[in-house]
């Protein structure tokens, strides 16, 4: 499994780590022409968040980027951070969540998680992660350009089970983006997460 964007997204952002994922070398759109979402700003936690995470969402400093911090309530615990910027497809909206660090041979490198979220008028915000057979459906199928990573010792639930996967999309952002507003959102991004509540 790659180490990258953690599940506290899902709980709603701190442990994919254990868990098999998708991320991509470009992002769904360019970061220049992004338009922050005001609607993210401030905290959010989730009512059944075990681990009393609060996601703290603020402009980053650099122009069209956003920030998120997960914090945790247990003194001395580490606090994760990720910038990140939307994309708007349709009537969907998704966050391009920048991740660093090394391969597997040290060398440097960066990458991006896709969610799809949603903020309702009555305060609360859903995410949805992209579903890793989806992902790897469409890398098969040649709708994506990227690499399927299988892992024959690790088994995903399922009918059948089947091996788990771990993928990378390597295609363009246009095409990245012209395969989500092709794509039915709904069976795509299907790994929904625990709601957060904006903190008052």
């Amino acid at each position: 499994m790659k180490k990258t964007f953690s599940l506290a997204l899902g709980l709603a952002f701190c442990l994919l780590l254990a868990s098999c994922t998708t991320d991509s070398v470009n992002p769904l759109s360019s970061p220049d022409t992004a338009q922050p979402d005001q609607r993210l700003l401030g905290d959010w936690r989730g009512k059944k968040n075990p681990d009393k995470i609060t996601f703290r969402f603020s402009m980053a400093k650099q122009p069209h980027w956003m920030h998120v911090e997960m914090i945790p309530d247990k003194a001395g615990e580490k606090t994760d951070a990720y910038d990140l910027f939307p994309t708007v497809i349709g009537d969907n909206t998704f966050l391009n969540v920048l991740t660093t660090g090394n391969d597997e041979q040290g060398h440097p490198r960066k990458s991006y998680t896709f969610v799809r979220y949603a903020v309702s008028s009555d305060h609360t915000l859903q995410m949805w992660m992209i579903s890793q057979d989806q992902a790897a459906a469409a890398v098969r199928a040649g709708k994506i350009q990227g690499v399927v990573h299988e892992n024959k010792h690790a088994i995903t639930p399922g009918q059948p089970a089947h091996a788990d996967v771990d993928v990378t999309f390597q295609d363009s952002s246009e095409n990245l983006f012209k395969c989500v507003q092709n794509s039915d959102v709904d069976v795509l991004f299907n790994d929904k997460l625990e709601t957060l509540y904006r903190v008052r």
